[in-house]
């Protein structure tokens, strides 16, 4: 059987393979995984900033910013956790697991605020399609409220578990 041009040319040249490494290759995920959980977590600061509870508007608002700027944060947390599984960093998984807990219990405790807020906003849009875009925003916002928490903590408990295990 001949050999592949391709591969007869590349190793004419002198040209050699990538060694594959999976400890580097899940330590770049790792790192991605940090740079967006603080570019995610400080946006997601900034959007509570200033801070004005009490005002239905910005409580409505704020929320639904907040868990429409979820999946950054999100995203960036399980490439973490991921790369602390693949590393077998036990603290890096715990400590994830322990955020992924507070994210939801915050996510439960805005849910909870938004829902005051909902019957105030319907009362105040009469125009019919202003009126639908605000169901919509109250559809998407109620249906995040509901399922990142159960993602969230069922990927807590796993790689909790997992980390004990080990």
């Amino acid at each position: 059987m001949t050999a592949s041009k391709v591969l007869v040319e590349a190793e004419a040249r002198g040209v050699r393979p990538l060694t594959p490494s999976s400890e580097f290759g899940w330590r770049l995920v790792g790192v991605i995984g940090l740079a967006f959980g603080l570019i995610a977590g400080a946006d997601l600061l900034l959007t509570w900033y200033p801070f004005n509870l009490g005002s239905p508007e910005w409580e409505f608002g704020t929320v639904t910013a907040s868990l429409d700027g979820l999946p950054l944060l999100v995203m960036g947390l399980t490439l973490s956790l991921a790369a602390g599984v693949a590393r077998g960093r036990r603290w890096l998984v715990r400590v994830v697991a322990v955020l992924l807990l507070i994210l939801a219990a915050l996510i439960v405790v805005a849910a909870v605020l938004y829902v005051t807020n909902v019957p105030i906003a319907l009362k105040s849009v009469q125009d019919p399609s202003v009126r639908t875009g605000l169901k919509k925003a109250i559809a998407k916002t109620s249906v995040q409220a509901v399922v990142y928490p159960v993602a969230l903590v069922w990927l807590a408990v796993k790689s909790w578990r997992h980390a004990a295990r080990s």
